[in-house]
């Protein structure tokens, strides 16, 4: 094959990978509508209560994370710590910014040992004790717990969740994955 078919046939499957990617975000939001109660999670310095975490912001990124124990989940997190100030912020020109939030059912001493033995810098939170990945769906009732997110909208007095994902290998939220996919076999 000459290599302006390879330039069009990629470009083709580029332009329709972005029809459906814009599909699956429409979806993702629609599947996560639902209120969410305010949650008293356990820090570092005690007791937050979810609506503490949006700060100024309407919006709120909370990640669900397994823990320590994972080691899918440390990577996700690994990839975080540069992510999250982006969140955070913004982008120059484009109006979209939220509050950055991981939880996981580890204390919040053990989540702070991780944190500083691989260099996270954003904020961390205890859900243990708290049915708060059962009710957003993210671990069952044995507590078995899955990883993902969930962006939360905080408006007149109310949290609700406007959009939700799962993680797993080769998803778009880590993007080691796309570099994987490179290396044959």
């Amino acid at each position: 094959m000459e290599k302006a078919d390879y330039e069009r046939q990629l470009e083709g499957l580029y332009n329709e990978q972005l029809a459906l990617d814009k599909r699956f975000a429409q979806l993702k939001r629609e599947w996560g509508a639902c209120e969410v109660q305010d949650y008293t999670l356990a820090g570092p310095d005690g007791p937050v209560k979810l609506s503490e975490l949006f700060g100024d912001q309407e919006y709120l990124v909370l990640i669900h994370n397994m823990g320590a124990s994972c080691p899918y989940c440390t990577l996700w997190a690994d990839g975080f710590r540069s992510i999250h100030e982006v969140i955070e912020k913004g982008v120059a020109g484009m109006n979209k910014k939220a509050a950055f939030v991981l939880t996981s059912p580890d204390a919040p001493d053990k989540q702070k040992e991780v944190a500083a033995k691989r260099g996270w810098n954003f904020r961390m939170l205890s859900i243990k004790g708290t049915t708060l990945a059962q009710d957003l769906g993210y671990a069952d009732v044995k507590g078995n717990y899955g990883p993902g997110c969930s962006v939360l909208q905080r408006k007149d007095g109310k949290i609700k969740r406007v959009a939700r994902d799962f993680f797993g290998p080769g998803d778009k939220y880590n993007p080691v994955f796309s570099f994987f996919e490179l290396i044959p076999g």
